[in-house]
C-alpha cells in the first residue's frame, strides 16, 4: 500500500543533499558494524534455516539525537532496546526488527534521520552483481558479521537507498504482524514502471501491476507467492521528489497512534483519511525527524494496496 501526499513528500525533498549525505550514512554504518565493533545477534531463532528472499527483513535508524529516538519508539510501540555498543537494538516482545545509530546531521545539508530496510538475499554476491548490472550502486560493499551473516547496502539507479543481508541464521518466519511489527514497505519513485523492473532484475521479484482505479500502489514487488513491497509514482508536478522507501509499522488503532506520537514529541505527517483504507493509515515523523508509517491491519493489503 502506498499513498503520495505533499506533507510525506517534503520529507524526501532535496535530492543533491541526500546524496552527499548517503556516503556518510554509509560511512558510520561501516564504523558502527565494523568487525571489532558490536556483535549483532541472529535475526531470527527459528530453527530450520528458513530463507524467504525478497522478504524485508530488518531496518536501520540513522538519527542525530538517539536518546529522543528511544523514548519516541519506546514508548510508541513498546520497543525495547539493547545498547551493543554504540548500535542499539530495537525488539518487539523477543523479536528483534531493527538497528538504531547516531551520526551528526551536516550542519550545511537539510537532510532528515531516516529509516531504510534490508532485503534477504540468498547470496549477497550474487545480489551485488544483479543490482550493478541493473543500474544500481554499491554504497557498502559486502561484508560478514559474527552470528548476523553477510550484508551490503545499495542505492538503486534514483538514489533510494536500500540493504541486502543473507542472514546466518535464516529469515524471520511469514506471519501475520503483531502490534509492534513491521507490516509494510513502500517507494516512491519518479518512475514506477522503470523501479519495477529495475527491482525485478535486482532482486528477482516477480511483478504485478495494480490496475484498480482508485489505486494506493502502481506495482506489487512479490517473492514466494507473497506480496513484499509497492512501488508508486511520484506525480511529474513533484520534480523536487527524491525516490526513497517508506517503513510501515502495524498499530492497533491509526487515530490512537497519531495522537499519541504528538504527545511524544512528533509531528503529523499524513493524517487518517476516510478515502486512504478507510482511515487505518497514517504517516508521522518521530522527534528527530524520521518518517515512519502506521497501519491497521486491512484485508485491501492482501490486494496490493488497492
Amino acid at each position: 500500500m502506498n499513498m503520495q501526499p505533499e506533507s510525506v513528500l517534503r520529507m524526501f525533498r532535496n535530492g543533491c543533499a541526500w546524496w552527499r549525505a548517503t556516503a556518510a550514512i554509509v560511512l558510520c554504518t561501516g564504523q558502527v558494524l565494523a568487525a571489532d565493533g558490536p556483535k549483532l545477534p541472529p535475526l531470527t531463532t527459528i530453527s530450520g534455516d528458513p530463507r524467504l528472499p525478497g522478504k524485508f527483513v530488518w531496518a536501520d535508524l540513522v538519527t542525530d539525537d538517539v536518546p529522543a529516538a528511544l523514548n519516541f519508539y519506546r514508548r510508541m510501540f513498546g520497543w525495547t532496546f539493547q545498547d551493543m555498543g554504540g548500535y542499539l537494538i530495537g525488539a518487539n516482545e523477543d523479536r528483534p526488527l531493527c538497528g538504531m545509530f547516531q551520526r551528526p546531521r551536516p550542519k550545511d545539508q537539510a537532510v532528515q534521520p531516516r529509516w531504510f530496510g534490508y532485503f534477504s538475499v540468498a547470496n549477497v554476491g550474487a545480489a551485488e552483481r544483479a543490482i550493478t548490472k541493473a543500474g544500481g550502486k554499491v554504497l557498502a560493499a559486502p561484508k560478514k558479521f559474527p552470528k548476523r551473516g553477510e550484508q551490503a547496502i545499495f542505492a538503486d539507479p534514483e538514489g533510494a537507498l536500500f540493504g541486502v543481508v543473507k542472514s546466518s541464521s535464516g529469515d524471520p518466519q511469514d506471519f501475520k504482524p503483531d502490534p509492534g511489527d513491521w507490516i509494510w514497505i513502500q517507494m516512491l519513485s519518479r518512475d514506477g514502471a522503470r523501479a519495477a523492473d529495475f527491482y525485478r532484475k535486482a532482486g528477482g521479484y516477480e511483478i504485478v501491476e495494480n490496475t484498480a482505479g482508485n489505486r494506493l500502489s502502481d506495482y506489487v514487488l512479490t517473492s514466494g507467492g507473497y506480496a513484499r513491497a509497492t512501488i508508486r509514482t511520484i506525480p511529474k508536478a513533484q520534480d523536487q521528489v527524491t525516490p526513497n522507501w517508506l517503513l510501515f509499522v502495524r498499530v492497533k488503532s491509526v487515530s490512537d497512534s497519531v495522537a499519541k506520537a504528538v504527545d511524544l514529541g512528533g509531528k503529523v505527517l499524513l493524517a487518517p483519511k476516510p478515502d486512504l483504507l478507510q482511515g487505518t493509515v497514517a504517516v508521522v515523523a518521530d522527534p528527530t525527524g524520521a518518517a515512519i508509517g502506521l497501519l491497521e491491519w486491512s484485508e485491501a493489503l492482501l490486494k496490493g494496496g488497492q
